[in-house]
């Protein structure tokens, strides 16, 4: 007990460090445990170091035996034994204790040194051989393919007209880590693992195809990459505490490329383009430079759990607060006080803060004091974005703002549902937020990059939208493999209401502009009305599409409406559509990309009619249309009055009223019947010409889908192709099951065929029956088989003849319907 609180009193005093918490319990005070695995462990240390005690045990106890029973001996026997085991006990726990404090001061020390040795990492990199040809290389290369992919397309010169990866493999060679320096430091107390890095590799094949513009027109340049080399120093930085890794470049790396015309085979050797090799070399430089070159970092984050989501984009509230010691320019610094401030008090110059996301810009308001406080919402996409912020002062009777500084603000989706936010901080530091859900506040103080001055500001993630939104679990799961690149109907619609517009940018010299929108989805695209000189502009129109298994968004496009020359652009937007949930309806406000202003007022909700669909199949609608009349028709005859008619088109489909004579507010009444297919229901109102060709005056289409069953709608419509008129209609939708159709005559005489037919049957079988003499027995039934045949035989033939007449009259029935509609 004694000697184990002076060990733990030396270990606390040593260095004025408290070392006994790195003890475990039964080193330090009075332990507590029994002592059977202490036994087992001394035993164990004492055969170890005293091979020869087994052989003594036995002459020990030998030698006490005699003393005890036959020879007594003197009592020192047992005292010696006791004090050779007490001095070996001893000696095992001193040992025990040595090494328990030798492995933790190793840990401290390595936890708290600033720096490591140089080493080289020969090991990791045999690890990576190991596993690069089947698992990394597979990995890298479909992750590179769709980034190099969409930088080529973005950045492709104007001799390419189009530009397509249609090979991407990275070879056999793996990039080496560490071969001439690998170790930690310490910088501003954050740890830093510093380690070389290099990739040559002269085995890669990265297959281009490039589509010429003229005077090329339509040949196709086949561009191969065969060779890469990179060389720099990687820089990673633990942060959250181990939750996530900051990795990037300390500087730019070095880059060179093996570029060749053509796919290097037999058939079309390949020749050394060094243009393309040195635009190539440039476009990879200008991608790491951007993304991963010190002071910018990526993060690979450590999740603990995989909620397997894969993410297209998401909503981020934006607040900008304060903007402190910013550096002003020169020109700016030699303003006065009172320069700032015009006659009447008001402030007419300073600060004002330009968010970009994407392809997304806003601005927050000018303020003198440098502070805002309102909160802006932006879209992007993808899984990770990166915010940028831009500083800018603007002056009295200025039209140029003065460019004051920049920084950014990276975040990323985690795959556990999370959301992790980092910085670039004061040199060499670091700054990273983490939140477990959405909704919930970041504020990060973010310094000015290669200034003095920081802005603060608040960050929430509103929203992560999902690919695999519960929909997709609801489509027809029985597709052939064949068919599954191809579209299909999920059996929903999306209905779009595009309620209103606001702060809109003015395009006319009037500072206004003549908005609309275009919506596309798909293939089909839709168009708004035109708002003429209006930059917040009411539209409060409907568009209904069929949705799409593959369709992701919905793209909008806003225009100024121009007569004489073509229309300007005013700003696009996405709308994913991948968590719109089915009979919830979303109301929100869109802000247009690529333009400085203007937001979009929509209404979403997808409708799933499957369920509709699937009710009863024995069930059919009946469209009761009634006719009733019409009121201020245009004139169409030379006396001041028309004859006038309505023609009715349903599908196929055509019916028509009576004529009423001299009458521009006629009088039908009439009801017309139609079998409910889902087809367009259309109105023509046309005047009556006994020589010459019907006018029209006018037509309009009838919205019944709608419309609930066994529900009266009465409508005036408006004519539409005219100045003026309406008709008066009623129109029901009713449901009727084919049970309780009234039977053709056709089918009646069917079903009578096939009960005389039973009863032939039913008789014939009673005579088999019947037959018992053995004499008449044979005759009978050879007879009777033969009335049995021929029974049959005119039973089909009665089937064939109810058949053609079935066909029959269903010929009549078009060539009625055709005829009508020509009249």
């Amino acid at each position: 007990m004694a000697r184990n609180q002076f060990v733990g009193t030396v270990i606390r005093e040593a260095n004025g460090v408290d070392y006994g918490r790195f003890l475990p319990r039964q080193y330090v005070g009075s332990g507590g445990r029994r002592h059977s695995s202490e036994f087992t462990g001394v035993w164990q240390h004492l055969i170890r170091d005293k091979p020869i005690l087994p052989f003594l045990i036995p002459v020990f106890l030998l030698a006490w035996a005699l003393e005890r029973w036959i020879v007594p001996f003197s009592n020192w026997v047992p005292v010696c034994v006791t004090v050779w085991a007490t001095i070996q006990y001893g000696r095992y726990r001193q040992q025990q204790i040595v090494e328990d404090l030798n492995n933790r001061w190793k840990r401290h020390f390595l936890c708290t040194q600033p720096t490591t040795p140089l080493e080289p990492c020969e090991w990791f990199n045999k690890l990576v051989l190991c596993i690069w040809p089947n698992y990394l290389e597979k990995r890298l290369s479909s992750r590179f393919r769709t980034l190099v992919q969409r930088r080529v397309k973005e950045k492709k010169p104007r001799p390419i007209q189009t530009i397509e990866v249609h090979d991407f493999d990275l070879g056999k060679a793996p990039p080496l880590f560490g071969l001439q320096r690998t170790f930690w430091s310490l910088e501003d107390c954050q740890p830093v693992l510093h380690m070389g890095f290099e990739w040559v590799s002269n085995e890669m094949s990265v297959l281009l195809a490039a589509k010429l513009s003229a005077p090329f027109a339509g040949k196709v340049a086949r561009i191969n990459i065969n060779s890469i080399q990179v060389r720099g120093d990687l820089r990673l930085v633990p942060i959250l505490d181990g939750q996530a890794i900051l990795y990037a470049f300390e500087s730019t790396p070095d880059v060179k490329l093996g570029v060749a015309f053509g796919s290097g085979n037999q058939h079309l050797p390949a020749t050394e383009l060094p243009v393309v090799s040195s635009w190539l070399e440039k476009l990879l430089l200008d991608t790491l430079n951007r993304t991963m070159v010190e002071p910018r970092m990526r993060c690979f984050s450590l999740p603990v759990r995989d909620s397997k989501k894969r993410v297209t984009g998401g909503v981020l509230s934006v607040s900008v607060l304060t903007a402190a010691n910013i550096p002003r320019p020169e020109n700016s610094s030699r303003m006065t006080a009172g320069d700032r401030y015009s006659s009447n008090g008001s402030s007419f110059s300073g600060t004002f803060v330009e968010l970009t996301l994407g392809n997304l810009s806003r601005r927050t308001g000018t303020s003198p004091k440098s502070t805002w406080d309102a909160p802006i919402t932006m879209v992007f996409h993808g899984s990770e974005a990166t915010l940028h912020l831009n500083v800018y002062e603007q002056r009295f009777q200025s039209v140029k703002s003065d460019f004051l500084g920049t920084c950014e603000i990276k975040f990323k989706y985690v795959f556990d549902g999370s959301t992790t936010f980092w910085a670039v901080g004061r040199k060499p530091g670091v700054i990273a937020a983490h939140v477990d859900q959405c909704d919930r506040e970041v504020q990060l103080v973010v310094p000015i990059e290669d200034k003095s001055g920081e802005i603060t500001v608040k960050l929430v993630l509103k929203e992560w939208c999902f690919a695999d939104d519960p929909k997709n679990s609801q489509t027809p799961l029985l597709q052939l493999d064949a068919f599954r690149s191809t579209r299909y109907l999920t059996g929903r619609k999306i209905k779009v209401t595009v309620v209103e517009g606001r702060n809109l940018a003015p395009k006319d010299r009037s500072g206004k502009s003549d908005p609309y929108l275009k919506l596309q989805y798909n293939k089909i695209q839709r168009k708004t009305k035109t708002i003429q000189q209006n930059l917040n502009p009411v539209w409060n129109q409907e568009f209904e599409f069929d949705e799409y298994g593959d369709g992701e968004y919905i793209k909008i496009k806003c225009y100024d409406a121009d007569m004489l020359m073509n229309d300007e652009n005013m700003g696009s937007a996405r709308i994913n559509l991948h968590s719109l949930e089915a009979n919830t309806p979303r109301d929100v406000w869109i802000p247009l990309e690529k333009i400085d202003t203007g937001e979009i007022h929509l209404l979403l909700e997808a409708v799933d009619t499957r369920d509709s669909e699937t009710e009863d199949h024995n069930m059919t609608y009946i469209l009761e249309l009634i006719l009733v009349e019409a009121r201020d028709l245009v004139a169409a005859d030379w006396n001041g009055t028309s004859d006038p008619y309505v023609s009715v088109r349903y599908g196929t489909v055509r019916k028509r009223t009576k004529v009423i004579y001299r009458s521009l507010s006629p009088l039908w009444n009439e009801t017309m019947d139609l079998i409910d297919d889902g087809s367009p229901l259309e109105l023509h109102v046309k005047d009556y010409n006994a020589i010459l060709p019907t006018a029209s005056i006018g037509h309009c289409a009838v919205d019944y889908q709608r419309q609930a069953r066994n529900q009266t709608v009465d409508r005036w419509i408006p004519l539409q192709g005219v100045a003026k008129g309406q008709i008066h209609i009623q129109i029901t939708r009713r449901e009727l099951r084919k049970q309780e159709h009234p039977p053709a005559i056709e089918r009646q005489r069917s079903s009578r065929v096939e009960e005389v037919s039973g009863r032939v049957q039913e008789v014939v079988s009673r005579l088999f029956s019947m037959v018992d003499s053995e004499d008449v027995k044979d005759q009978m039934q050879a007879q009777l088989e033969e009335l049995v045949n021929a029974e049959q035989e005119q039973k089909v033939l009665v089937l064939q003849l109810l058949k053609e007449k079935e066909l029959l009259l269903s010929k009549v029935k078009d060539l009625q319907r055709a005829m009508t509609g020509l009249v």
